[in-house]
């Protein structure tokens, strides 16, 4: 982008030189016909510098999904990872994508490490392993589909992270006052 502005600032100051020495020497009317100059020299410039800024625009926006954008069926989940690259999925984008039926305190209870809030304003999110263990005791065919899916693109690359990288795995704890 710098290369851009030195450009249109090049150009700029050599038209200004030009229309200053047409002043200088043939007048005012001679100066007029300097403008088409202006177009001419500032046209791909400018046109370059739109397009700059709009690939700006574009990464800003992207900058907190880049690669990581997860979609079932069309519909986007919202995947966060956290700083051990373990992977928390949105649980509103579960239930629309799978309607099951389980609540929030329900998780919170059955996988008390792998239950946050997250976010501002704060959405529950379970971990990845979490999910998926949840998903095998639900019988529904979507459920089915959606833990394959979950276990292929979510699950799955995060542990192959995780081990590349020589973090331990995270453990499912049972509930508090649960025999085992």
């Amino acid at each position: 982008m710098l290369d851009v502005l030195r450009t249109i600032a090049l150009r700029l100051v050599l038209c200004l030189a030009v229309t200053w020495l047409a002043l200088k020497f043939g007048g005012k009317t001679s100066a007029i016909w300097t403008a088409a100059l202006y177009g001419v020299a500032l046209a791909r410039p400018l046109l370059d510098l739109a397009s700059e800024l709009r690939h700006l625009a574009r990464r800003g926006l992207w900058r907190d999904v880049e690669g990581r954008h997860y979609s079932f069926r069309g519909r986007a989940i919202r995947v966060l990872t956290d700083v051990d690259h373990r992977r928390w999925v949105r649980l509103a984008d579960v239930r629309a994508a799978v309607g099951f039926t389980a609540s929030d305190a329900t998780l919170r209870v059955a996988y008390p490490g792998a239950w946050q809030l997250l976010g501002r304003p704060p959405e529950a999110f379970v971990r990845e392993d979490a999910l998926v263990t949840h998903l095998a005791k639900e019988r529904t065919p979507d459920a089915a589909r959606f833990r394959h899916w979950a276990e292929r693109e979510i699950a799955f690359p995060g542990r192959r992270e995780r081990e590349r990288l020589g973090i331990a795995e995270p453990r499912l704890d049972p509930p508090a006052g649960a025999g085992g």
